[in-house]
């Protein structure tokens, strides 16, 4: 089980790197931004930092935000 820890970290840098390179409208940075602080700096648990973050961009695309592929 040494590499348990070094293959996970590989697994969640090896699909967050594309989906990051995947953004394309300007408020996904600073939501990104916030949701990884959350995350990384603040210690919030993983389920209402991706709700929040859902809720946030679903709100900004109902005010008008631009959506991703439309």
């Amino acid at each position: 089980l040494d590499g348990a820890g070094p293959a996970a970290i590989g697994a969640i840098v090896g699909s967050a790197v594309p989906l990051a390179l995947a953004l394309s409208e300007p408020w996904q940075v600073p939501l990104l931004a916030v949701a990884a602080a959350g995350l990384l700096r603040a210690r919030r648990g993983v389920v209402p930092i991706l709700i929040a973050a859902g809720a946030t961009g679903a709100l900004l695309g109902l005010l008008g935000a631009g959506v991703p592929g439309g």
